[in-house]
This record gives C-alpha cells, sequence and structure tokens, in this order.
C-alpha cells in the first residue's frame, strides 16, 4: 500500500475516534456530523472494493475501541490478566467494525451505477441497510447506533418515533457524504484550476475562466449539501415541534419507588454477604416516605441467591404487605417444571403473592451464556469465566410473555442488556404496554463509560414507543423518562438512595408511535432498495 493509502486509513480511524467522542458521557455530538468524511472520501476514491473496505474497517475499528474501551477496565475489575482484557476489547471492535466494512465494499460496488451526485443517497441506504440487518447477528451495545451520539440533542433524536432506530443514522451518512462530495469537487477543481493555469503560462489566457465553469463539479456537490443540510433541518424542526407540544402539567400520578442500594458486584453472590444486602434494602424501605408508593422497583437480581419463579421471597412478600404495594424484583430463577435458570422478574403484589412474572429474552454472550460452549476449553472457564460456573448458562425466556399489570395498566420489561434491543420494547409496546420498566445491575462496569452509555439508551426506547420508562439500577442511574425522552428523576451513578418518582397515570400517546405499530419499516426499507440494486446489477 502506498504512502496516501496509509494516509487515508489514519483519516479514516483518526474520524472514527472522534465520531465515539459523541457519545456518553462526553456528548460532543458535533463530531458525528463530520467524523466519517475521511472514511467515506477515502472509500469514494479506493482504486478496489477491498481499499475500500479497509478504510471501513480501520473507522469502525477505532470508534468502537474508543467506545468500548470500558470493557478492557470490566475485565481488568474481574482480575482478567492484561492481554485477555486487551484482546477483549480489539476482538469486539473487530467485529463489530465488520459491518462498516462491509458498508464501504458494498458502496464501493454499487457506486458505478449511480450518478456521482447521488452518492450520499447511496451512502446512507447502505449504511442504514446494513445497520438493520446486522441488529439480528451482532452483538448489541449502546454505542452501535450513530444516533445515539445525538443523545443530548431533544429536538433531533424525536424522529424515531416514526422513522425508527435507524432513521436518524440515515440523515447523519447523508450529511458526512455531501460534505465528502464537497470536499471532492474542491481537490478536482483545484487540479483543474492549476492545470488550466499552466496553460495559461503557455499562452493559453483565454481558456481559464471557460474550463473551469464549464468543468466545475462544485456545483451539484453544494446542491447535494443543500439537500443534506434541509433534510436535517426538517427532522430537527419536526421534533422541536413535537416537544414545543408537551406539557409540564401531564394529570394525576402515582409514585414509585426506585431502590438503588449500589451493592457491589465483585461480593455479590458471596453467601456471607447475603444478610448485609438485605439489611441495606430494609434501610432504604425504611426511610421516611410522603406518600404511598403504587410500585416499588428493585434492580436486577436483587436477591443474591437463588429463587424459585413462583414463590415471592419472603423479604420481598413481607415489605409489599406492609407498604400495601406491588413490588417489581429482579431474581435468578431456578431451574423448575417451568423452565431452566433466568435472569427473571417477578411481579409481587400487595398480598405477597406473584402476581406476574418475566424471564430476560435477550442474554448477554459471555456474561450469561458461553456461545459455543461445548468448544470452549474447560481451562479458559476456570481461569476467565467463572461466574457462569457460579450460576451455570441461562436460558433465554419467550419472545412474547404475558404483560404485568401496575396501576399504570399493562407493563412491559426489559432487564439489563435487553433495553439496547429497540425490537423488545417495541413489540411489547405494540401488545398493548403503557408502561415500560428496565432494571438493570451495571455495577460491573463501576465508574466507566458502560453504565452511562446504558442507561441514555432509555432516552431512545422511551421516544421511539411514546412510553415513559422507568429504570432502577443496582448501582444506578436509576431515573423516569418521560414519552418525549425528557428525564423527570434521577438518582445519579454510584449514589446509594432511594429515588421516589411520580409517573404520571394518564397515557400521553394511547395510540403509542408509529414506530411502535409498524416496526422498523424505514430499515427494512432500506434494505430492500439496496438488495435491488445488488440484484439489478447482477443480472441486467
Amino acid at each position: 500500500m502506498s504512502r496516501g493509502g496509509f494516509a487515508q486509513l489514519g483519516a479514516a480511524g483518526l474520524g472514527g475516534a472522534l465520531l465515539a467522542l459523541g457519545l456518553p458521557p462526553l456528548g460532543l455530538w458535533a463530531f458525528a456530523w463530520f467524523g466519517l468524511v475521511p472514511l467515506i472520501s477515502a472509500a469514494n476514491e479506493a482504486p478496489a472494493a477491498r481499499r475500500a473496505a479497509l478504510c471501513g474497517f480501520a473507522a469502525g475499528l477505532a470508534y468502537h475501541v474508543v467506545a468500548l474501551h470500558w470493557i478492557y477496565e470490566t475485565c481488568r475489575f474481574a482480575q482478567m490478566p492484561v492481554a485477555v482484557s486487551a484482546l477483549a476489547v480489539a476482538g469486539l471492535a473487530a467485529l463489530l467494525g465488520a459491518s462498516w466494512a462491509m458498508v464501504a465494499a458494498l458502496v464501493h460496488r454499487l457506486s458505478g451505477a449511480v450518478p456521482r451526485p447521488a452518492r450520499p443517497w447511496l451512502w446512507a441506504l447502505c449504511w442504514t441497510a446494513v445497520a438493520s440487518a446486522s441488529s439480528r447477528w451482532t452483538p448489541r451495545f449502546g454505542v452501535d447506533l450513530l444516533g445515539y451520539t445525538q443523545w443530548s440533542n431533544l429536538s433531533l433524536i424525536q424522529a424515531g418515533s416514526w422513522g425508527g432506530p435507524h432513521l436518524l443514522d440515515f440523515v447523519i451518512l447523508f450529511f458526512n457524504a455531501a460534505l465528502a462530495e464537497i470536499r471532492l469537487a474542491a481537490k478536482n477543481d483545484r487540479e483543474l484550476f492549476w492545470g488550466v493555469n499552466r496553460l495559461v503560462r503557455g499562452g493559453a489566457r483565454g481558456e481559464k475562466s471557460s474550463t473551469v465553469g464549464a468543468n466545475s463539479e462544485m456545483g451539484p456537490a453544494v446542491a447535494g449539501l443543500a439537500v443534506a443540510l434541509a433534510l436535517t433541518a426538517g427532522v430537527w424542526t419536526h421534533g422541536a415541534r413535537v416537544l414545543a407540544g408537551r406539557s409540564e402539567r401531564r394529570g394525576p400520578a402515582g409514585r414509585v419507588e426506585i431502590l438503588q442500594p449500589c451493592v457491589d458486584q465483585y461480593h455479590k453472590w458471596d453467601a456471607g454477604w447475603i444478610a448485609e444486602i438485605m439489611a441495606g434494602y430494609d434501610e432504604l424501605l425504611s426511610r421516611p416516605r410522603a406518600a404511598s408508593p403504587l410500585l416499588v422497583v428493585w434492580p436486577e437480581t436483587a436477591i443474591p441467591r437463588w429463587a424459585r419463579r413462583t414463590e415471592a421471597a419472603p423479604e420481598i412478600a413481607r415489605w409489599a404487605i406492609k407498604l400495601r404495594a406491588p413490588h417489581l424484583v429482579g431474581i435468578i430463577a431456578s431451574a423448575d417444571g417451568e423452565g431452566g435458570p433466568s435472569n427473571a422478574a417477578q411481579l409481587i403484589a400487595p398480598d405477597g403473592r406473584v402476581d406476574g412474572r418475566y424471564a430476560k429474552r435477550q442474554l448477554v454472550p459471555f456474561g450469561e451464556f458461553v456461545p459455543l460452549r461445548r468448544f470452549v476449553p474447560r481451562f479458559v472457564v476456570d481461569r476467565w469465566l467463572q461466574i457462569l460456573d457460579n450460576l451455570g448458562d441461562l436460558e433465554a425466556g419467550p419472545a412474547r410473555q404475558p404483560l404485568p399489570r401496575t396501576a399504570w395498566g399493562p407493563t412491559a420489561l426489559t432487564i439489563c442488556y435487553e433495553v439496547i434491543f429497540p425490537r423488545w420494547p417495541r413489540l411489547d409496546a405494540a401488545r398493548g404496554a403503557r408502561l415500560l420498566i428496565n432494571i438493570t445491575n451495571d455495577a460491573w462496569y463501576r465508574d466507566t463509560w458502560g453504565p452511562r452509555q446504558h442507561y441514555r439508551v432509555n432516552r431512545f426506547r422511551a421516544i421511539e414507543n411514546r412510553l415513559s420508562v422507568v429504570r432502577a439500577g443496582n448501582n444506578g442511574v436509576s431515573a423516569v423518562i418521560d414519552p418525549w425522552g425528557v428525564t423527570t428523576a434521577e438518582l445519579a451513578l454510584n449514589e446509594r438512595g432511594r429515588l421516589d418518582a411520580e409517573v404520571p397515570l394518564e397515557d400521553a400517546f394511547p395510540a403509542r408511535s408509529f414506530y411502535a405499530r409498524h416496526g422498523d419499516w424505514f430499515g427494512a426499507a432500506c434494505l430492500a432498495v439496496v438488495l435491488i440494486a445488488l440484484l439489478r446489477r447482477r443480472f441486467v
């Protein structure tokens, strides 16, 4: 590869790294609007699809290394060796970066069939198509959608309610690709200018302005950027109008108590700590309260021992009866006649009986199960995956489970990792859910970027489905988020306490959102267009 080729790879990687700075907690969202320009420019000028894919991989690798560097710290917290911890980050970043390489190669393959002014559309379509399709087969994190870089731009992200999780990715890609066309046009015009200038020096003085004017590529490129600006402004304006209609007063509200005990995850499963952990919950629930709650929410795996899925833990039943309020609590359900071991939740009624159950549908690879475990050497599990031997491989619950009923009506549940998958809250919203509860335990990651990234995706799920979200985290962030994505109550990361919050009982969006009713129609449409283009190129 030439020196220029290495420079392009470096520029693509730098752009990807800058793009990641838009994610929580930094929120430097502006980088998203030009961070992909080096990648797109390099891929557009690449002599072959292989070079374009390499540029895409460099950008994707750099983006995910920066965005997911906290996985290294998490591995070290678990006392994994430095080399294994670094390999975990690099391997995951490489796996996720492969999707970026696929997009670049796909665009390069199809770009010969479209005029250059249409290339921004091609980039946006291919990116959205691959992102939508790969959401089914790649691990998910709170970084894999470019729209997550705009988490602080409430007006812009309102588009998720009708366009779903991939619409904002489309807009960001289109804008970056339009800027890349401006850059290329400026470069070509500059080369043309100096070529004509040499002719002028040779005596052809009359050719300068007419040749440049006739061959300039800047006009179509500027027109493309104007379209990108109009598209972005349209999405933002729509969101601003939606937010302007949000009222601070929304009728009667019910009180929710959210427990954030800040239990040390690395001692949690030590039997000697159980009494102290449960005493901590008792202290939180014994604190004075201004009004009785309609619901008490405990975090994921709140009870640090195996539990029967059909029976309430005595500690929970006692508090449910005492407060005369239902309690939603995370448990590790033991295997029984109704299923294998699972990461689960129980809704305990005010009389102390189990009134609703839920089993986590989307399990964490290498956290709750080992993919292809029979091929993993035993010494690997013994040395680096001991937590799985404490619990064993868990089983996922069915996609459609009965929606527990709370004071707000049918209630959707997600446990930890699941909320990163837009399809689960959307499926439950389409089935009639009127409230979304996310219970989680991010104590594995301590004070890193991980808990903050995980927390902020809840804002997108709230907007996409037009549901209020109640989030209870072992060490935070616990919060209430309304259907517009506005956080109305919050307990900070690693702050032990009980968050008493009001959640409106009236449904602001009884019809839910267009996305909730129709699913990822936008991503599917982009995928269909790209597949048709590929078939046409193959057979025509």
